[in-house]
């Protein structure tokens, strides 16, 4: 069985923060979905279009700006 944790502590700290980020990022969809659908009162398909059309678009966007880091440089020109 493979170990869990990183050897190295740069890698550690980039585990920790990944694992931070997907249970923020869980919990805030969850609490998203749920806020909308009883709270605001939309109904639960136009929520989910709602969500998956903002996923795509960050998909698409994520791209776009992963390709201009690449060109320009993460940190831009100065």
């Amino acid at each position: 069985m493979p170990r869990l944790l990183p050897d190295t502590r740069p890698r550690r700290a980039l585990a920790a923060s990944n694992f931070v980020n997907a249970v923020g990022s869980g919990l805030f969809l969850t609490a998203g979905v749920l806020y909308f659908t009883q709270a605001v009162r939309l109904p639960a398909a136009t929520v989910g279009l709602g969500l998956g059309i903002a996923g795509l678009l960050s998909l698409a966007v994520g791209i776009a700006v992963g390709h201009l880091a690449d060109r320009r440089g993460a940190r831009g020109s100065t």
